[in-house]
């Protein structure tokens, strides 16, 4: 007979994986609107904004694809799970989405 699981494993890691995509997503749909409003103003701060803020959304979204893989290897093999790097990331890409904000209030 086949071992019963009150739950499917799988769901609890995909669940959370679709919450840190919808996060990263709206960091990087956020930041290109901060960014065009800034483009209207500096295109050089712009630019200097978009360097910043781009590959760490970039970083953020691999970081969620990496933890996806690893949450669910380690979940079925019943070892703890991945570590903090993503909210570190995350909290990282937050400050520099503020500070682009800031750039635009002081431009604007």
């Amino acid at each position: 007979m086949g071992e019963h699981q009150p739950w499917d494993p799988g769901l609890q890691i995909e669940r959370t994986t679709l919450a840190w995509l919808r996060t990263a997503l709206a960091f990087i749909v956020s930041l290109l609107v901060l960014l065009k409003l800034i483009s209207h103003h500096s295109a050089m701060a712009a630019v200097v904004c978009a360097l910043a803020t781009l590959p760490t959304s970039g970083v953020v979204a691999w970081l969620v694809w990496r933890r996806h893989q690893r949450s669910d290897r380690r979940l079925r093999a019943e070892a703890p799970l991945p570590g903090g790097a993503l909210p570190a990331a995350t909290a990282v890409l937050a400050m520099l989405a503020g500070a682009t904000g800031a750039v635009y209030v002081l431009f604007a």
